[in-house]
């Protein structure tokens, strides 16, 4: 019984070691991703304005929108089938698989590139009623299936658990090529299509990267014999991209009806806070790289217990990464839009207050889709994103012809709210798992007191009173995080000594 006892607590350290492990590369690299995106974004509002800026956001939001299509849910798919087959040590089935979702991917990725450039002339000038953005999307289309199939090999090498590959295309070489070979481009000549092309050229840098990679990683299966369940794969994908495009429908809807709605200015203020906002997304995509084989691997085992613990202590690793994010954001953000970018870009700074303060909501839930889509809830949280997905289209064109921007940032928070707030009750009701950070409570109290002490410096015109703030509760977090152990500095070490 002692040994059981032992064993199983060597295999939560482990777990939860190989967790912290993956997560500190993935939050290195999402960080010099999230750098380097936000270079690029300053770069391009500085010299293209929030006009030029706008249309590339437009041409760059519609090939993101195809692409999420495109994939068919194999990223996703993949981080749930290849760990099986690993720890099966099946390489028959894990070749087959891998064979088949790139083979898919591509096909769906390159005719779905054609249909958007046979519509790209309805899109720019139908749709978005933009000249400028009709000699943008013939190019960016390109980028399609380059960035389709780098997205499932990054998902198929996050199924081997190998972080660093999985993600040093998305977060390194693809934003860093686009910065290089926009800013030769642009010794040329100042064009929004440079920006274009500089992003195509990035992608399929990328993707020619990861395609090493994965040949690099399949070398130890060259031998074996190609077998798949097509069926059980596409089921699985057939959920997952629908959920996909519900997610697309509650966080890109926005930029959309912006699009049809108000001038192209609006829309690349608003592109430029909701870009910001992805500081305070990018400790979950972090975890959310590495936790999900280690959810699918645990619940498959049965071990309810350690499924449970390593959901709690990931999601309050997750939002203890997040709020220092959330206190520069929410505190200096006007500062950060206005300096930073252009005086233009600081009517965005409520847009991003709102989107903000939901992220903090959403990182204090943990990785609620995950856990579901790992765990057998892949139909349900597929219909609750579509339905979330739908609300938020009608709220939005309810909205952004009365309120503009902050229509739009209302819309979007609330349907991500609410679709968190049901996925957290279904959780609980199927899993006995409750996936709220522990000790949340301490932080609706700090950020109540925070939010409250900004409104009364802000009434008494205490000029100095928002630095002051920031350096005072930065310190009292970070000090409690540390204290508290709330970021698993000591896990990171496990194995090494």
């Amino acid at each position: 019984m002692a040994e059981n006892i032992s064993e199983t607590g060597k295999n939560s350290t482990d777990n939860l070691a190989e967790g912290a492990k993956g997560g500190a590369i993935a939050f290195i690299l999402k960080i010099s991703g999230t750098v380097l995106g936000f270079l690029n974004q300053v770069i391009l509002a500085k010299i293209l304005g929030a006009g030029g800026l706008g249309e590339v956001v437009l041409a760059v939001t519609v090939v993101r929108i195809s692409i999420q299509i495109a994939k068919f849910g194999m990223e996703e798919t993949m981080m749930k089938f290849i760990p099986l087959y690993i720890d099966r040590n099946d390489g028959d089935y894990l070749k087959g698989t891998i064979s088949f979702a790139i083979k898919f991917c591509l096909l769906i990725s390159v005719t779905f590139m054609l249909v958007i450039l046979a519509f790209s002339k309805f899109i720019a000038i139908n749709m978005f009623h933009s000249e400028g953005l009709l000699k943008l999307m013939p190019v960016a289309v390109i980028a399609i299936p380059a960035w389709a199939l780098r997205d499932v090999i990054g998902g198929i090498l996050r199924g081997y658990k190998d972080t660093f590959r999985s993600l040093i295309s998305e977060s390194f070489i693809s934003p860093f090529f686009r910065i290089v070979i926009f800013l030769i481009l642009i010794l040329q000549d100042i064009s929004t299509l440079y920006a274009i092309v500089a992003f195509v050229f990035g992608e399929m840098l990328s993707m020619i990267v990861s395609v090493k990679f994965l040949l690099s990683k399949a070398k130890r299966i060259r031998a074996a014999k190609k077998q798949c369940d097509k069926m059980k794969i596409l089921e699985v994908a057939y959920s997952v991209i629908f959920t996909s495009m519900g997610a697309m429908l509650y966080t890109q809807a926005d930029i959309w009806i912006l699009g049809m709605y108000t001038s192209t200015e609006t829309v690349g203020i608003y592109g430029v806070a909701a870009k910001l906002v992805l500081l305070v997304y990018f400790p979950m995509m972090a975890f959310s790289s590495i936790i999900p084989p280690l959810i699918s691997s645990i619940h498959s085992s049965g071990d309810t217990g350690e499924l449970k613990k390593v959901v709690s202590e990931s999601t309050r690793w997750i939002l203890s990464t997040a709020m220092p994010i959330i206190l520069i954001l929410s505190i200096e953000g006007e500062y950060i839009l206005k300096y930073f970018y252009k005086p233009e870009f600081a009517a965005g700074y409520y847009v991003l207050l709102i989107l903000t303060l939901c992220q903090m909501v959403k990182a204090g839930s943990g990785l609620t889709g995950v856990i579901l889509q790992m765990t057998g809830g892949h139909k349900f949280f597929m219909k609750v994103n579509i339905a979330g997905g739908i609300l938020n289209v009608f709220l939005n064109v309810i909205l952004v012809p009365r309120l503009g921007m902050i229509g739009a940032a209302l819309s979007s928070a609330f349907c991500i709210i609410i679709i968190d707030v049901i996925c957290i009750y279904v959780i609980y009701r199927r899993l006995s798992l409750i996936t709220i950070a522990k000790g949340i409570k301490f932080d609706l109290v700090f950020i109540g007191t925070i939010a409250t002490t900004y409104v009364i410096m802000y009434y008494i015109n205490f000029d100095s009173g928002p630095h002051l703030l920031l350096g005072i509760s930065l310190a009292v977090y970070i000090w409690k995080t540390i204290a508290n152990h709330d970021i698993p500095w000591r896990l990171l070490l496990a194995g090494k000594r």
